[in-house]
């Protein structure tokens, strides 16, 4: 085991949402068995790290929040990487610079797709469905442009890339068939992985939460609240709680009194999540799309038994049997609201389902990914 090696992270800020949040995990992994880790930042939001986390690794500025093409940014790494004598890069951005950086240090590149892969082509299909006029666009051959356009930008990175790292492996067979690979050596599963729970509440409340960023593009929040204006009458003494910050906010809060909604708050960002899992019993997800969203997983850990749409590949991994979660089809709102309404008032259900996700939630412990991680890193460095 070549544990003496110096990894690098970089992300335009840190920490921000879920992927920072799992470097966040991996670095102080990686840190606990032997490795070296900094991570590079064009800003260190120091007030974002979670209640009670420890930092054992370094942080070191970056001079632009350009970091996908900054010449800057470039040069400041190729400096990090020769003084520090860093072995490898881990990024989730495609680098631009990344064959040059390559060849003046030597440095190893682990590209980890945060998403699903070709996530784009369904934000294209739902935009064109959307709006007249990007289906004009679209039929006047923008939507071939912008397929070829992101086929050649995943065939770019895995060119470079010592190391590709997905998800599940049901995106690994994405990765495979679109890039028609021969070999999938370079080909790497990293599910997210989550912290032990030490004790869990069993004593759940009618509490429904979301956790996350509020971004329309791939959460769409708004979906949930039409869900809640149809579900909230048939359930009385329940609460929506909407955890987490975003662009998005502002438009959500309009939409909520548009609908007149009850029951319904806007809880903002916090640095103890854990509190909120303690008292919910259910999740909900509305994405369009995503990659393995870090919040189901936590909130199975915690016993909050999570309700989504089949909108990604990666739902079959978090949610398994019936037991595991609630899979609605994309993106049939009363379908959802349904569903919701059904679980919320067939308690022996609700509390098979709490004990079952407790378990399944073993199965993406930083202990279990962590070793995958350093076997990754070690065999790309032989």
């Amino acid at each position: 085991m070549k544990k003496d090696l110096h990894i690098a992270f970089i992300h335009q800020e840190f920490p921000y949402g879920g992927a920072e949040k799992i470097t966040l995990l991996t670095a102080n992994y990686l840190c606990t068995h032997g490795y070296k880790v900094t991570i590079l930042t064009a800003r260190h939001n120091e007030h974002l790290y979670p209640q009670g986390s420890v930092r054992q690794f370094c942080v070191e500025l970056l001079p632009s929040r350009h970091i996908k093409s900054s010449k800057a940014v470039a040069q400041a790494i190729r400096s990090y990487a020769c003084e520090r004598d860093i072995h490898i890069l881990v990024t989730s951005r495609e680098l631009l610079y990344a064959k040059w950086l390559k060849a003046k240090t030597g440095i190893k590149l682990v590209f980890q797709l945060h998403s699903s892969p070709y996530y784009e082509f369904r934000d294209i299909a739902e935009k064109k469905a959307n709006s007249p006029v990007l289906q004009l666009l679209y039929g006047c051959g923008v939507e071939r442009l912008l397929t070829q356009f992101y086929r050649n930008k995943y065939r770019r990175v895995y060119g470079w890339a010592d190391a590709y790292g997905v998800l599940c492996n049901a995106y690994k067979q994405v990765v495979v068939d679109e890039l028609r690979l021969s070999s999938t050596s370079k080909l790497w599963v990293l599910p997210n992985a989550i912290e032990p729970v030490g004790s869990v509440v069993y004593d759940k409340q009618k509490t429904i939460l979301f956790v996350g960023r509020l971004s329309h593009r791939d959460k769409r929040v708004d979906r949930l609240l039409r869900i809640w204006q149809l579900a909230q009458p048939q359930m009385p003494g329940w609460k929506l709680k909407i955890v987490g910050d975003g662009r998005e906010r502002k438009k959500l809060q309009v939409l909520a009194s548009r609908l007149q909604l009850q029951q319904l708050s806007f809880e903002g960002h916090t640095n103890n999540v854990k509190n909120y899992y303690d008292e919910a019993s259910l999740l909900c997800l509305t994405s369009s799309f995503e990659g393995w969203p870090l919040s189901v997983a936590e909130a199975q850990a915690y016993g909050v038994v999570p309700i989504m749409f089949d909108s990604f590949l990666g739902a079959h991994e978090l949610i398994q049997t019936t037991d595991d979660g609630i899979l609605v089809a994309p993106f049939d709102e009363m379908a959802y609201a349904k569903a919701l309404v059904e679980l919320s008032t067939d308690l022996p259900r609700l509390t098979k389902m709490r004990h079952r996700v407790i378990e399944k939630a073993k199965e993406y412990t930083i202990q279990k990914m962590g070793e995958e991680w350093q076997h990754m890193l070690n065999h790309i460095v032989e």
